[in-house]
């Protein structure tokens, strides 16, 4: 039975060999292929090199958005949800639901931009 001393020293015998037989640095070998000997067409211009643009996949996850409501608008919200919900028979009406619903028909209509504006400058300056 060998000991483990004797398979490491066997295991590093192997390694030296190995290392043996690859070329040293400075040690002649023979090329891979030999340069051509005359050119018959001139080189074309070469092109800068490119760099690679990263291409960032556009973001799949939607975004969230905070809104900080006084009590009473918060009871008004509230009392708005449930009586929508009422009416279109469904068992509630999300806060979620409504501003995505308000948020669409803002970008979508102009009138409304710009009452939405005209708000935001009053209550601002």
């Amino acid at each position: 039975m060998t000991s483990a001393a004797d398979k490491i020293r066997a295991s590093a015998e192997r390694a030296r060999m190995q290392v043996a037989t690859q070329p040293q640095p400075g040690e002649e070998h023979e090329p891979v292929a030999a340069a051509p000997a005359t050119r018959v067409q001139e080189e074309k211009p070469r092109k800068p090199a490119v760099r690679a643009v990263p291409v960032i996949p556009p973001r799949q996850k939607d975004i969230r958005k905070n809104v900080d409501l006084s009590p009473d608008q918060n009871d008004r919200l509230g009392d708005w949800q449930r009586a929508a919900a009422r009416e279109l028979g469904v068992a509630r009406v999300t806060a979620q639901d409504v501003l995505v619903a308000l948020v669409e028909r803002l970008l979508a209509d102009p009138d409304l931009s710009e009452q939405i504006k005209k708000d935001l400058h009053n209550t601002r300056f």
